[in-house]
């Protein structure tokens, strides 16, 4: 009696509820845009020339539902069994006919040994990009105008696993070693996987470049491209291919090859001395210097001089050296270096892929596969910046401004958005929610691809 008695008073003392239905319920409505990106990126024309009647589930189905996976999270094959029963996924992604598990794994690797489908991809993102007329972000300073694309490699931890191409990699980490190009924004125009232990300026680095400017160039037709790049990529042939296509750059002085002594005597010679602090001394400047294959190369240098440290003195000075190249003769040499640590938020593009797209982990054990499967991930990418920018231009949502958004704010707020289907009239319409804005931006945009 008295357990029957406080189980009635928890009853009355709830006030939430919760109950199963069958209505069709949606969580997940930024497919629906992501659908529409995929139509307009040509996805499908990327294995046109692989479909045959033979197969029940046709080879974009498979292209389409992984885009879709991805889109929300989903890394790996088997999370299409949650959406083999679920039609709004299938009608949202336009695909046909829902593979299995088994299916969707033997079709993707079969589709990875095919080269015609590796080379076809990247322009998906170029097509796409140009179709909805996107502006790619400028940089301005005084002497300079024109669009960056910073270059960098990461690594993607693989440790403890078998996985072909998973190999010890500079900083110790077990895994692959992907190059990637960004423009501002975190729209990536070239990215490669490759294996751990491979250095970026390996073998057909320099084509791998030329097919980055390629495909700028059709996105970015009059302005001027700077490339902004690590240390690892400091090499004459590179600066000479780039100054022979009449772009610009700014690169990091690799200082492993010669004695930092000597830009250290250069800098007290010649340098501009600042103190920002008792203790402290910076001292910038710039020189000239013959490289193979180039005449001659500004080299911009900034030398850090600390007597003292956190109140403490120093029996012997602390010395930092920084040195960048360039081709930029009317820029100053602050703006150059501002312009070169400005290239730290690529790191927060990869520190978003691995982390809010999961990609760090690739699903296969094979070499090919992962490569196609990341390759994938970067047009899920840039079909999500595409998406954020339609962020940008409302205040409805209640963010600060912001010259972009998060991989996870989109995510959240548009791919995660919830919504009902409904069918009257011989039409199928998805109602979603406001949720602070985010609606009202994903139905605009789902308005204005639709047009496209």
């Amino acid at each position: 009696m008295a357990i029957a008695q406080f189980t009635h008073e928890v009853l009355d003392m709830s006030k939430l509820a919760m109950e199963l239905t069958r209505e069709p319920i949606i969580g997940n409505a930024g497919l629906l845009a992501v659908g529409e990106l995929l139509r307009i990126s040509g996805v499908d024309q990327v294995c046109a020339h692989r479909e045959s009647a033979n197969n029940l589930v046709t080879e974009k189905d498979i292209l389409r539902c992984l885009c879709g996976l991805i889109s929300i999270g989903k890394i790996g094959f088997d999370h299409i069994r949650q959406f083999r029963e679920n039609e709004y996924f299938a009608e949202a992604l336009g695909v046909d006919r829902m593979p299995s598990e088994a299916t969707l794994r033997r079709r993707f690797e079969v589709m990875s040994q095919d080269p015609r489908v590796h080379g076809s991809l990247p322009g998906c993102s170029v097509r796409m990009l140009r179709k909805v007329c996107f502006k790619p972000q400028t940089i301005s300073v005084p002497g300079f105008v024109g669009v960056r694309i910073d270059t960098d490699a990461t690594i993607l931890d693989n440790s403890d696993t078998k996985k072909e191409g998973v190999e010890r990699a500079y900083n110790g980490i077990s895994g692959y070693a992907p190059v990637c190009s960004f423009l501002a924004g975190g729209i990536i125009l070239g990215a490669e996987l490759r294996p751990g232990s491979q250095h970026v300026l390996h073998e057909g680095s320099l084509a791998y470049h030329e097919g980055v400017r390629q495909r700028a160039r059709e996105i970015i037709k009059h302005a001027r491209l700077v490339w902004v790049d690590d240390a690892a990529f400091d090499d004459a042939s590179l600066m000479a291919s780039r100054l022979k296509a009449g772009d610009s750059f700014i690169t990091r002085h690799n200082l492993r090859r010669e004695s930092p002594e000597v830009l250290v005597s250069l800098a007290r010679q010649e340098g501009n001395a600042f103190s920002p602090r008792p203790g402290k001394t910076v001292y910038t400047g710039s020189t000239t210097r013959k490289r193979d294959g180039v005449e001659a190369v500004r080299l911009v240098y900034e030398v850090t001089e600390r007597t003292s440290k956190k109140g403490q003195v120093l029996l012997l000075p602390e010395i930092k050296v920084f040195s960048v190249w360039t081709d930029l003769v009317k820029v100053s040499d602050a703006d150059v270096l501002r312009l070169y640590r400005d290239r730290g938020t690529c790191e927060q593009y990869f520190a978003e892929l691995k982390s809010e797209l999961d990609l760090e982990r690739l699903p296969s054990g094979k070499y090919s596969v992962n490569e196609l499967y990341f390759q994938l991930g970067v047009q899920v990418n840039n079909m999500l910046r595409v998406m954020g920018e339609s962020l940008l231009g409302t205040g409805a949502i209640g963010l600060k401004k912001a010259t972009r958004r998060r991989l996870r704010t989109i995510l959240q707020g548009m791919m995660y958005l919830c919504g009902r289907l409904t069918r009257h009239a011989r039409r199928v319409v998805l109602r979603v929610v406001s949720n602070g804005g985010f609606g009202e931006a994903l139905v605009n945009l789902h308005r204005r691809l639709a047009t496209v």
